[in-house]
């Protein structure tokens, strides 16, 4: 065993110089249970620490499913028209794309989605 946050060092170090990354990440994480303020010791230990993996659940764009299945309900009544569409809503139908824009205003960052069905 080690006796001194110096020791720990030196033994990480030469796993380090068997190339054995986990094998120092342990030394230094044992040398911190023992000298827990000593910042050379934090330092090995969250350089050497495992990578963490965070995942985000974001709920996916379930707006964009909605808006799929309008489309599949819809398109025989509306094909050849242009549509605004929002979270599976119709907002707004016309002969052409600047007439649908008259109507619904700019789209840019709103989540309306305007197409031409076929």
């Amino acid at each position: 065993m080690y006796n001194t946050p110096e020791e720990f060092i030196v033994a990480a170090d030469k796993e380090l110089d068997r190339y054995d990354w986990n094998a120092a990440w342990q030394i230094a994480t044992e040398g911190l249970k023992h000298y827990p303020e000593h910042a050379e010791l934090q330092k090995y230990a969250y350089i050497l620490a495992p990578p963490k993996i965070t995942s985000v659940n974001r709920g996916g764009h379930p707006e964009i499913g909605a808006n799929h299945e309008w489309m599949k309900k819809n398109r025989l009544e509306y094909r050849g028209r242009w549509v605004a569409i929002k979270n599976g809503q119709l907002l707004a139908s016309g002969k052409s794309h600047d007439e649908v824009i008259a109507e619904v205003g700019p789209v840019k960052n709103t989540g309306i989605l305007v197409t031409v069905l076929y």
